[in-house]
C-alpha cells in the first residue's frame, strides 16, 4: 500500500503502521505531480495533483484542510475515489476565536482600548454593555466547528439556531481532537433548519456565524438579499470560506449600516490584496485565516490519518468522508 504525504517535516510522520510504503513531497501541485506514481494508492495532502495520468492507482485522498473547496470542479472529483477532509481538527481553536470576537464586540472592548490611549476615564454607567445571555446566535454549518461554537456560546446563555443541509438533527460522526467537545447529539440548538429557511431567521440573529464548507451550493449564500434581512445591530463572523459571502454586498451593507460589524478570518482571495477595500472599512476586523492555526497541528493530522487508515483497511466509512458529487 503506497502512501504519498505532503509535508516539509517527514520526521513528524515517523512510526506509521507496518505495510505502508511511504513517500514524502512538498505541498505544491507541481511537487505532488512529480512524486505521484501509478501505484500511489493514498494521498495525504492539501493541494491536489494536476497530472491525472499519474493518478491511475489513487483510491483515497485525505485532505489536510477542514474545507474541501479545492475539489470544486477538479477532475478527480469525477472519479470513484474516496475523499475525506480534516474537518473538526481545529474546531476547538476556531470556536474559541469566534467566542473571542463575540465577546470583544458585545463588551465593546475596542472603545476601552481607545479610551486608554486617550487617557480618558469614561462615564461607567454610559459604557455598560449587555450580557450575551438570551441573545441569539445563528450558526450556518453544524459540523465540528459549528457544534463546538454552539457549546461555548450556549455556556454564556446564548440561544442557538443551526443551519444544516437537510435541517435534521444528526449525531456527529466526524473527527474531534478532544473528548467532550462539541455537541455530539445536536441537542443544543432550539431549531435546526435548512438553508431555504435562512432568510426567515436572519432577522432574529444577534450573531451570524459562518462555519459551512464552500461548495457550489454555499458559494455566495450570504448575498445582498440575506444581508438585508439582518438587524442593524447584528454582527457577522466568517470562519468558513471567503466566497460564502458576497464581498461587494457585504461592503455595501456595512456602508449602509444594514449590519453593525463583520469579523472576517477568510477571504475570496488570500492573502487579502493590499488594495482590497476591506482593509479600510471601519466596521470590519480582519485576521489572516488564523482562527484554525494550531501549535500542535502535525500531531492532530497524523492522528486523523491513522484513525481513517484503520477504517480504510476495514472498508468502513471514513471520518469526515465527503460526498464527491457535491463538488462536481
Amino acid at each position: 500500500m503506497n502512501v504519498l504525504i505532503t509535508t516539509h517535516a517527514p520526521e513528524e510522520w515517523a512510526g506509521l503502521p507496518a505495510g505502508l510504503r511511504v513517500a514524502f513531497c512538498g505541498y505544491s501541485a507541481p511537487e505532488i505531480d512529480r512524486a505521484m506514481t501509478s501505484d500511489t494508492e493514498i494521498l495525504v495532502t492539501d493541494a491536489l495533483p494536476t497530472a491525472l495520468e499519474r493518478c491511475s492507482g489513487l483510491r483515497w485522498v485525505q485532505l489536510l484542510s477542514a474545507g474541501a473547496n479545492q475539489l470544486i470542479g477538479h477532475p478527480l472529483a469525477a472519479r470513484e475515489i474516496l475523499f475525506s477532509s480534516a474537518a473538526g481538527i481545529s474546531a476547538v481553536y476556531i470556536a474559541e476565536h469566534v467566542v473571542a470576537r463575540v465577546l470583544y464586540h458585545t463588551k465593546e472592548l475596542r472603545t476601552f482600548e481607545r479610551l486608554q490611549h486617550e487617557h480618558s476615564w469614561p462615564d461607567r454607567s454610559a459604557m455598560a454593555r449587555p450580557s450575551l445571555r438570551g441573545q441569539m446566535a445563528l450558526i450556518v454549518g453544524y459540523g465540528g466547528v459549528g457544534r463546538e461554537t454552539a457549546r461555548l456560546l450556549s455556556a454564556f446563555g446564548m440561544r442557538i439556531i443551526a443551519v444544516t443541509p437537510d435541517g435534521v438533527r444528526r449525531p456527529y460522526r466526524g473527527y474531534l481532537p478532544y473528548p467532550a467537545a462539541g455537541d455530539p447529539a445536536a441537542s443544543i440548538p432550539e431549531q435546526v433548519i435548512t438553508p431555504a429557511a435562512l432568510h426567515e431567521v436572519l432577522p432574529v440573529a444577534d450573531v451570524l456565524v459562518l462555519a459551512v464548507p464552500l461548495t457550489p451550493a454555499t458559494r455566495g449564500m450570504i448575498d445582498a438579499a440575506a444581508l438585508a434581512q439582518m438587524r442593524s445591530d447584528a454582527i457577522l463572523v466568517n470562519v468558513a470560506r471567503g466566497a460564502v459571502v458576497d464581498t461587494s454586498a457585504l461592503l455595501a451593507a456595512l456602508d449602509a449600516r444594514q449590519i453593525a460589524y463583520a469579523y472576517l478570518d477568510v477571504f475570496e482571495q488570500e492573502p487579502l490584496p493590499p488594495d482590497s477595500p476591506l482593509w479600510n472599512q471601519p466596521r470590519v476586523s480582519i485576521t489572516a485565516h488564523m482562527a484554525g492555526v494550531m501549535p500542535d497541528d502535525s500531531e492532530r493530522y497524523r492522528d486523523l490519518f491513522l484513525q481513517n487508515l484503520v477504517r480504510y483497511r476495514a472498508g468502513e466509512m471514513l471520518l469526515n468522508q465527503l460526498d464527491r458529487r457535491a463538488f462536481q
